[in-house]
């Protein structure tokens, strides 16, 4: 059986090298049409191959397509040109040099087909280069294309396309949208490969919104599909995205599972130039993170000794990341700080807020072993600021409704849909062509690597759309809560009161429910409080913080004390509220958390700022966990709003210290 498999494959080489031999030679005696028509030929059976010239092929190709006019040839051949620039060399600036150079010509062919895949491989050149609102642009030429010539499996890939552009810029909603459409398509006609495409774009989406059970369902449900239809390209991502998700949940051995699984897939692949030295650097650095400092260094050898790899801009990068963290897990720290700072640099100038958060931390590890206090602050400070930004309430809230549709749309037709297409995709896959694999399929798989290369990366403007929705938020969240307030102590605190004096003329008989109503009015004007401090606007800042030091020193085991000498009307009267909130939210994580046996609140007046600051001499934390719940998350936005600099420092056994630093008006 084995030996007439291994005759089968040697004739069909033997037939394709018989067929490449007769092509050239119709090449090499003709001219104009009839040339470009053997190349168009031989351009297929080589596809990508170098050692048949394939480059060479396909640039002739496209010149002399553009000499006889015959624009529809030279539009197919150089969208494929730039798809192998982008996917198989990996070098989408190149890409984006011939989508631009071709750029116009399009416009002239007779073939509106032709244009979508031009329009949709010059899209990931964009994206490749972090140019989401460019690749945004061309995708939507290509959707109304493919909507024009009811192209749908093409018009699937870019629903798919729009969807991850969609993500970057922190449109979760429309993100989910984009590619459920995208799979109702694919589902519609059956493909199975793209489907997967699109449910690998979602577990991705999720992933990034912390909805780690839901991807990975999608995830384990795509791979075991993938290992029945073989499809290489997809399991390397589906691999790489998995070790991501381990990787943000602190599961570094699931997360080395994974990557050892996706280097094995993505070695025997096409795509090995693009993808291999991400998934080696990755791999790196968990192994010096998990303190296998030897398994480590053996695979950074890779990257030292292969000049070839390190040649490409993002190649050195993923060097750099490898190279610091080594240094790091080595105790050589000024190697570490030369490198963390280079992978910085690097970081913010591309914009990619996920990175640069992960590179301000390192270099805060970095300073605080070599004993910079102030450097280890400043990094810390900037590490916490852009990671309490970075997801947005609104935009998770909306994907969590979304994700509900798309749950019960695959509850209804998972079954009978998938093990069709299944199915179909089997027996057509046993006549297909191997190429396929590698074409729209393999752009899609590079869309859903590339993407998870930055759930690393968040764009400039979702940042800028979580502030303005973080401010909007806490204005009106402080707006209801004085309206609440008031309600309960003008409204249901004064009908209660009447109540109260109502049953006083019962006397004796109603002694139980006078005593009951006087603890009811109690608890409303304790929440009253608590919703907003009472006659706040009359009494000022400095006096309700005395105020609240003073309560909490007469209810509270804790010794609560304040040195606060400074006087009011010192910053804007809407921020006061703010400084308020802040500091009793910082009291009362004391008296919740701290064990703590004294606290002190001080207020200090400097030139141009105020300086507030919370000490207490607790337990203290030293697990970054505790320093981002919740509590914590809403005091940075407080401070934010307000142009405020907070700083929290602490260690196990040795207390806790918050600054509150905000300048004068």
């Amino acid at each position: 059986m084995l030996l007439g498999m291994a005759a089968s494959a040697v004739a069909q080489e033997s037939a394709m090298e018989k067929s490449i031999t007769s092509l050239k030679e119709k090449i090499a005696v003709s001219e104009k049409g009839e040339k470009l028509k053997w190349m168009d030929s031989l351009i297929p059976i080589i596809e990508f191959n170098e050692d048949y010239h394939y480059t060479d092929y396909i640039q002739e190709a496209i010149k002399l397509a553009l000499e006889i006019d015959s624009l529809s040839s030279a539009t197919k051949n150089t969208a494929d040109f730039i798809y192998y620039q982008n996917v198989i060399l990996g070098d989408p600036k190149e890409g984006l040099k011939v989508y631009k150079a071709f750029k116009g010509k399009e416009f002239a062919s007779k073939n509106p087909k032709g244009r979508i895949n031009f329009y949709i491989y010059g899209s990931d050149s964009y994206f490749l280069l972090r140019d989401v609102d460019s690749a945004l642009v061309i995708l939507e030429e290509a959707k109304t294309y493919a909507q024009q010539t009811n192209e749908q499996k093409k018009l699937g890939n870019v629903y798919t396309r729009i969807g991850f552009c969609e993500s970057e810029q922190g449109q979760f909603a429309n993100a989910s949208q984009s590619l459920q459409t995208a799979r109702k398509i694919f589902l519609q006609e059956k493909d199975t490969s793209m489907m997967l495409s699109a449910n690998n774009a979602l577990s991705v989406l999720y992933s990034q919104n912390a909805f780690y059970k839901e991807a990975e369902a999608v995830r384990n449900e795509s791979i075991e599909i993938s290992k029945k239809i073989k499809e290489k390209p997809q399991l390397f991502t589906l691999y790489f995205n998995a070790a991501a998700d381990a990787r943000l949940q602190g599961n570094q051995e699931k997360r080395i599972k994974y990557l050892k699984l996706a280097k094995e897939e993505v070695e025997v692949s096409l795509q090995k130039n693009l993808y291999y030295p991400l998934i080696l650097s990755d791999l790196v650095i968990a192994y010096a993170e998990s303190d296998s400092l030897a398994k480590a260094e053996t695979l950074f050898s890779e990257f030292a000794n292969d000049e070839e790899m390190l040649a490409k801009g993002i190649n050195r990068e993923y060097y750099i990341e490898a190279r610091k963290q080594i240094s790091l897990a080595r105790g050589d720290y000024q190697d570490a700080l030369q490198y963390g700072l280079e992978h910085w640099e690097y970081k913010k100038n591309q914009g990619s807020f996920v990175e640069i958060y992960n590179a301000e931390n390192f270099l805060a590890q970095v300073y605080k072993a070599l004993g910079n206090k102030e450097k280890e602050n400043e990094h810390m400070v900037a590490y916490y600021r852009i990671k309490d930004s970075i997801s947005s309430v609104k935009n998770v809230q909306a994907l969590s409704y979304y994700q509900t549709l798309y749950e019960t749309e695959k509850r209804d037709s998972k079954i009978q849909a998938q093990e069709s297409s299944i199915a179909l995709l089997d027996e057509k896959n046993k006549v297909k062509n191997q190429w396929l694999l590698f074409g729209g399929l393999g752009s899609l798989g590079l869309f859903g690597f590339v993407w998870v290369i930055r759930s690393r990366n968040f764009a400039r403007r979702r940042q800028k759309l979580q502030e303005g929705f973080t401010q909007d938020l806490l204005k009106t969240q402080e707006h209801e809560r004085s309206r609440i307030a008031s309600e309960l102590h003008d409204s249901v605190g004064q009908k209660l009161l009447i109540i109260k004096n109502a049953l006083s003329l019962k006397e004796k008989e109603a002694k139980t429910e006078i005593d009951l109503v006087g603890e009811t009015i109690k608890e409303v004007r304790e929440m009253s409080h608590t919703l907003h401090p009472f006659q706040f606007e009359k009494l000022g800042l400095i006096t309700s913080l005395k105020n609240m030091v003073e309560v909490l020193q007469k209810n509270s085991k804790v010794f609560y004390s304040e040195d606060i000498e400074i006087v009011d009307g010192l910053i804007e009267k809407e921020k006061e509220i703010h400084v308020f909130r802040i500091l009793q939210e910082a009291l009362t994580n004391v008296e919740k958390h701290a064990q703590a046996t004294a606290c002190n609140l001080a207020a200090e007046d400097g030139k141009t700022h105020l300086l507030f600051t919370v000490k207490d001499n607790g337990t203290g934390f030293k697990n970054e966990a505790s320093n981002e719940g919740l509590g914590m998350k809403t005091l940075r936005e407080r401070a934010q709003l307000i142009g405020a600099a907070l700083d929290i420092t602490s260690e196990s056994g040795k207390g806790t210290v918050l600054t509150l630093k905000i300048p004068k008006k």
